[in-house]
């Protein structure tokens, strides 16, 4: 009785091991850790992921209330918006990030500073339709569901 016991709690410890390493194993993620360059869509695909859907889409090279020279994209469609900055350093994501809290207040569905990243999405359905599959993050983020 004890070795079939013994058996039986080898083979479901086996069990979760094989499902918690299928779990890991997740194209958005490197190492178990959400990878934002997975995450994030590559900027011409998300620029023609969003003017096939009718937005209107501008690059700037700057944003209110930082001192930087940024790749930013606004891609808008009546009141519904996006707003990402790509190929960013660290410390600059944190003070485009900063630039966005203020820009934004709490106007927006996410608002998130993702690895080298910063974006602002006004709903669930631009955040989907510019290509974004999850919101997984490294780094802060704000969501209003």
């Amino acid at each position: 009785m004890k070795r079939i016991a013994t058996k039986i709690g080898l083979f479901l410890f086996c069990l979760v091991l094989v499902f918690s390493a299928a779990g890991c194993s997740s194209s958005v993620h490197t190492n178990g850790i959400p990878d934002p360059d997975k995450i994030v869509p590559a900027r011409e695909i998300l620029i023609k992921n969003l003017e096939d859907s009718g937005y209107n889409v501008t690059i700037y090279t700057a944003v209110e209330g930082a001192d930087l020279l940024i790749d930013r994209v606004v891609a808008e469609k009546g009141s519904k918006f996006i707003d990402i900055t790509y190929g960013l350093s660290v410390e600059d994501a944190g003070v485009i990030f900063e630039a966005y809290c203020t820009l934004y207040g709490d106007d927006y569905y996410i608002l998130a500073h993702n690895g080298n990243y910063v974006y602002c999405v006004s709903d669930k359905r631009t955040f989907s339709k510019a290509g974004f599959t999850t919101t997984a993050n490294v780094g802060v983020q704000y969501i209003h569901e």
